[in-house]
């Protein structure tokens, strides 16, 4: 959503004002950390051979037992659906993909492989496919959490924010001490009602669990806390661990996601960048990352093109 630059000056000097006071509102205290961060230089996990090799050895097993087992149909569909798990956390979503297929025509109802690949679908653009999928879980399993997630990010991705905050409603509703629930709801709201959305934000931030990274990044949105203290508790985490990754991937999409926010794009491409450079593959940060930098590149193309 472009707030500053071209708009404001076709509509005057109070458009101009209000947009300005609503990025302001946006940004809460990340405009005053904003030249900090970027001087302070990027964290990186540290990327070894070893760090898959349990993935790798339960790879190893479930060939062999699919290999020659003697299976039923059902033990051979949610052996495929397992290993099709495994491979979305290696980042080898095309294989993945195909377990997932393979295991719903052995067993038509598994909720689960629907779930992956709508979301898959969705990474690849392919939205009507992606919404019949997501809608097949909730026919098979209304209460099945992360399908309310899954589509009210289709819906947010297709700019159908009503939609998407129905589906963001309820899924924050199943958790409301889950952060990152709270963060898509604003990032949706953002879109609806920008001033109401920070104020709605910092009052869910009273419930957030502190068990969660997340929260941390909530606490810096609403300006609980300075980039450099979010920062510090980053380097509190032990960098041989696989903690480590996962918050590094979680806290620069966020943050690239609020830069989006105040329409700084580079720097919000920049920190989807690192977001992916830590290779948390099975995480939604990661994969809306690599769909944000997608959607980027392709407008960046068309407005070549356009010019």
């Amino acid at each position: 959503m472009k707030i500053l630059g071209k708009q404001c000056k076709r509509f005057g000097l109070s458009v101009f004002l209000s947009n300005f006071f609503i990025s302001l509102l946006l940004m809460g205290c990340v405009a005053q950390d904003n030249f900090g961060f970027t001087q302070q230089g990027m964290l990186l996990a540290q990327q070894t051979p070893e760090q898959h090799s349990e993935q790798e050895e339960m790879l190893l097993r479930l060939n062999q037992i699919l290999l020659i087992a003697p299976l039923n149909t059902e033990e051979r569909a949610d052996l495929h659906f397992e290993r099709g798990v495994i491979y979305d956390s290696l980042g080898l979503w095309k294989l993945a993909s195909y377990d997932f297929a393979l295991s719903l025509r052995l067993q038509p109802g598994m909720a689960p492989a629907y779930n992956y690949l709508g979301l898959y679908f969705l990474l690849q653009q392919d939205y009507d496919e992606a919404l019949e999928a997501f809608n097949a879980v909730l026919t098979l399993q209304p209460n099945y959490e992360y399908a309310y997630l899954n589509r009210g990010l289709h819906f947010y991705y297709t700019e159908r924010y009503h939609l998407a905050q129905q589906d963001f409603e309820r899924f924050y509703q199943y958790d409301p001490s889950d952060p990152y629930r709270a963060l898509w709801l604003y990032f949706n709201e953002v879109k609806l009602d920008p001033r109401q959305a920070i104020v709605n934000l910092g009052e869910r931030a009273n419930s957030l669990s502190p068990d969660y990274w997340g929260t941390q990044i909530v606490d810096y949105f609403v300006g609980k806390i300075s980039l450099n203290q979010l920062l510090q508790k980053i380097a509190e985490i032990d960098q041989q661990s696989v903690s480590y990754a996962e918050v590094l991937t979680e806290t620069y999409f966020y943050l690239a996601k609020q830069q989006l926010n105040t329409n700084h794009i580079d720097e919000a491409m920049r920190l989807f960048k690192l977001a992916v450079a830590n290779q948390v593959y099975n995480f939604v940060e990661y994969r809306f990352a690599l769909f944000e930098l997608s959607q980027w590149r392709d407008n960046d193309k068309q407005g070549a093109v356009a010019q």
